[in-house]
């Protein structure tokens, strides 16, 4: 009776993450209504998205790549057998994450002038100075979602769904703040300080949680090396190279839009943002929830269930994306006028990010299910061929994507995304049925 209830449902299921992932898009939406309002499609707006990309790959390569894969799997049977067991993985992670990524952040700071010719090469050098100020800011967000993303997961990890959710819902209210009330002030650097008000909001929502009377977790420092920290690091280095590829491949569509037009780094943002909307609220929601039930079932060997559940997820997962698509596509030009039409933003700008977003929404259901499929893969704790096939794919998105540029403009990036993502999807479905057998019979995989 208690799973069929109401507040079951809103707090601890698949519902609660797509229920919270809207209230985000709510609140992005109108972080980017005051954005297009106030600055348009301008070089501005250019150098303030151009400066994620940098913190954000330092974020990727350190952090998500455990934390995607790795921690779940592992925190779940250790706290299955043995909540203090399961806390105590929690703070070696915690400690090595922080640990690793304070000398990362150091070096990337200091080098930051040296890269940005490479990532924004269409700026001029008052822009480069602009975005490498912006960009050593930022650097400090890594380290606020790194101890954000361990809670998370552990919120994840007991279905706390709901409270895991409402993070990045409170990360676009802390730019929404920092656009409104301390742009006017300090800038440029206004909008970063927004950005680091709503990642410290990101982080205070999860930790209340887990502080709380109910789980007891609190860290303590330490640099042990338990074997729990050894899988995690085995399992995780497959994933450093595939976040890493991902992160160049957003660093890289940021350096092709940056040699084309004014505006088009933003009008790829905007595009890249609603395209997302859908992938988030129903593609990543059921597969996230799918990757908790998934690995309690491989952590008891049941694979009976895992197969029946992962159809259904999968099943599930193509039919909403694929409806949200084509809704999307076909309501996507009065949806940008109402969205962020008005002000600097003018009625070309907003059948250009249109047209594109038409585009991009091809990439809605193919993404849905690749995070379908990486997280099966991840919860029998298969991260080598995720990570090598995403390697190939996005190596070959970046080359065709530059050289489509030239004749297609920015609708190369969206094009290059989607065609390499078909195979790639294509690829890992041909394969997983051997890599479950393999792990149903307890052999290798070769």
């Amino acid at each position: 009776m208690e799973h069929g209830s109401l507040k079951y449902v809103l707090f601890h299921t698949s519902w609660a993450i797509t229920l919270t992932s809207g209230l985000s898009y709510f609140f992005g939406l109108i972080r980017d209504r005051v954005f297009a309002n106030t600055f348009g499609l301008s070089r501005t707006l250019d150098i303030y998205n151009a400066a994620f990309s940098i913190p954000e790959f330092v974020q990727q390569i350190v952090v998500n790549a455990a934390l995607s894969a790795a921690f779940m799997p592992v925190f779940i049977k250790l706290y299955d057998e043995k909540k203090g067991d399961g806390y105590e993985y929690a703070n070696q992670i915690i400690s090595w994450f922080v640990t690793l990524l304070i000398i990362l952040i150091i070096i990337t700071g200091i080098i930051m002038p040296q890269l940005a010719p490479h990532t924004v090469p269409g700026f001029t050098a008052a822009e480069t100075a602009e975005y490498v100020k912006l960009s050593r800011l930022m650097l400090i967000t890594p380290i606020i979602f790194a101890l954000s993303g361990v809670y998370g997961r552990i919120l994840l990890s007991v279905k706390e769904y709901f409270w895991w959710g409402l993070a990045p819902a409170l990360y676009n209210l802390g730019i929404i703040l920092g656009a409104v009330f301390l742009h006017p002030i300090f800038g440029s650097t206004g909008l970063i300080y927004g950005v680091l008000i709503g990642s410290l909001f990101h982080l205070g929502i999860r930790l209340s949680v887990v502080r709380s009377r109910k789980y007891k977790f609190k860290h303590k420092f330490t640099l042990k090396i338990s074997p729990a920290v050894k899988e995690t690091f085995v399992l995780t280095l497959p994933k450093i190279l595939q976040y890493a590829m991902w992160s160049f491949m957003l660093i890289s569509f940021v350096s092709i839009a940056s040699e084309l037009p004014e505006g088009r780094v933003t009008a790829y943002g905007y595009a890249r943002n609603f395209q997302s909307l859908p992938v988030s609220l129903l593609g990543i929601a059921i597969s996230l929830a799918m990757f908790t039930t998934l690995s309690h079932d491989a952590g008891k060997g049941n694979w009976k269930k895992f197969k029946r559940d992962f159809k259904m997820g999968l099943i599930k997962c193509f039919s909403y994306t694929s409806i949200g698509a084509i809704l999307l596509a076909l309501f996507s030009t009065p949806l940008i006028r109402l969205l962020l039409g008005g002000g600097a933003f003018t009625e070309a700008d907003i059948l250009f990010v249109s047209s594109l977003l038409k585009v991009y929404c091809l990439a809605v259901p193919l993404e849905s299910i690749l995070h379908m499929f990486h997280r099966a893969y991840y919860s029998v704790k298969n991260t080598v061929i995720p990570a090598l096939l995403h390697t190939f794919t996005i190596s070959m998105t970046i080359m065709t994507a530059k050289n489509l540029a030239p004749q297609l403009d920015v609708f190369a990036i969206p094009i290059s995304f989607a065609s390499w993502m078909t195979l790639h999807m294509i690829i890992l479905a041909i394969i997983f049925p051997y890599v479950l057998r393999r792990k149903e019979a307890n052999l290798p995989v070769q």
